[in-house]
């Protein structure tokens, strides 16, 4: 009699435990699932792009020819003189002479807590161009170029956010966005206005995922005083939309992109006409070279597991991401032709949407049961997370 009362006991503290167990675990999916876990999780993101811009900054600066080589000193970006295309890209600079000379910020700096100023003479003292930038537009262009990582890693946030819906995917996200672009940067080569780029294609396929037409127009004519090969993004408008909207409506906005750049850049061109060297980079036949010479194992290896991560399962991809992915043909041909080789730098064109292919494949590598394609279909997401 008593062994059974102690069974019965047992089983009846199990079944508690049980409950318990249930209990804790349904309340933690429910606290998952709420927007104030995503808003925490926003917020963690916020900080960690914060820091990560500043890490990413730092090593563009110390890490790359930034301000050693004088073809492209930031002095001469900054007074007009740089060589041609390099003195085409106009939108960094001019928001570098904003810094300056409108909004001061490097007397903002020097009232900062002693270790921001030492950073900055410390950055200061690499700059070794002819002609050398002073460390008054060093220290804005380090202040320009922090703005356009944070604001990049942020939109990467959104934009995961929009086409997984899961919070921690889209923080994860950010770290993964730091590291590849890092991993460029330590290539040793980069120039002023890279972190720009990589801002203004990310914010189109923001735009153009949330169907943000007049904006993505916008931004493009952003993106061409920035870099004119950018004009890439008026042709993936356009096929992206194919379908989606009525075909005079889409001809009606690509028309207008294409007059945009036509104003934009041959206005740019005409006024940067005297400087030094050419509208263009030819390096087709070195390309060439160092493809059919060049390639080792290891090399070959790296480029075939890149393949693969970013076009895994490609077919179940979002509507975006497959769309957008023919812009990769146009770059490839304009990197033969315009790329120096090895010079990983130049797939920041497109280094958002490959990266972002490549985090739907290793979200669908880990979640084996999850269709990132469909996490949101039809959520408006916002940045600080719910449905």
């Amino acid at each position: 009699m008593q062994m059974a009362r102690s069974d019965d006991a047992f089983e009846d503290g199990a079944r508690r435990a049980d409950r318990l167990e249930d209990a804790i675990a349904d309340r933690w999916r429910a606290f998952v699932a709420s927007r104030s876990f995503a808003l925490l999780v926003f917020i963690v993101a916020v900080l960690l792009s914060a820091f990560l811009a500043f890490k990413l900054v730092g090593n563009q600066i110390t890490e790359t020819n930034l301000l050693t080589e004088s073809r492209v000193s930031l002095a001469r970006y900054l007074d007009g003189t740089a060589d041609r295309p390099f003195a085409h890209r106009v939108l960094t600079p001019l928001l570098v002479r904003f810094a300056q000379n409108v909004l001061h910020v490097p007397a903002l700096v020097g009232m900062l807590p002693a270790v921001v100023p030492q950073k900055m003479a410390a950055l200061c003292a690499l700059a070794t161009s002819e002609p050398a930038p002073s460390c008054d537009s060093v220290t804005a262009y380090f202040a320009v170029a922090y703005a356009s990582v944070f604001c990049f890693l942020i939109t990467i946030y959104a934009m995961t956010l929009r086409l997984f819906g899961r919070p921690v995917i889209s923080l994860l996200s950010v770290g993964f966005f730091y590291l590849a672009v890092n991993a460029v940067l330590l290539l040793k080569l980069s120039h002023i206005y890279d972190f720009g780029l990589l801002l203004l294609v990310s914010l189109l396929l923001l735009a153009l995922e949330y169907r943000k037409f007049v904006l993505y127009t916008v931004l493009l004519a952003l993106a061409y005083a920035n870099k004119e090969t950018t004009i890439l993004y008026a042709g993936v408008f356009f096929w992206v939309n194919v379908g989606r909207m009525k075909l005079a409506q889409n001809l009606l906005y690509f028309g207008i992109q294409i007059l945009l750049f036509v104003v934009v850049h041959g206005s740019i061109r005409l006024y940067f006409a005297g400087n030094g060297g050419a509208g263009h980079e030819y390096y087709l036949p070195l390309q060439i070279y160092f493809f059919t010479e060049h390639i080792d194992l290891p090399m070959l290896l790296f480029m075939v597991f890149s393949v693969i991560l970013v076009f895994y399962r490609f077919a179940e991809k979002g509507y975006l991401l497959r769309r957008a992915s023919i812009v990769m043909l146009p770059w490839f041909v304009l990197f033969m032709v315009g790329g120096v080789q090895r010079e990983l730098r130049v797939i920041f064109e497109i280094f958002p949407l490959v990266l972002l292919l490549a985090t739907d494949s290793l979200v669908r590598f880990v979640l084996t049961d999850a269709n990132p394609a469909s996490a949101a279909p039809d959520a408006r997401l916002e940045l600080a997370g719910g449905r």
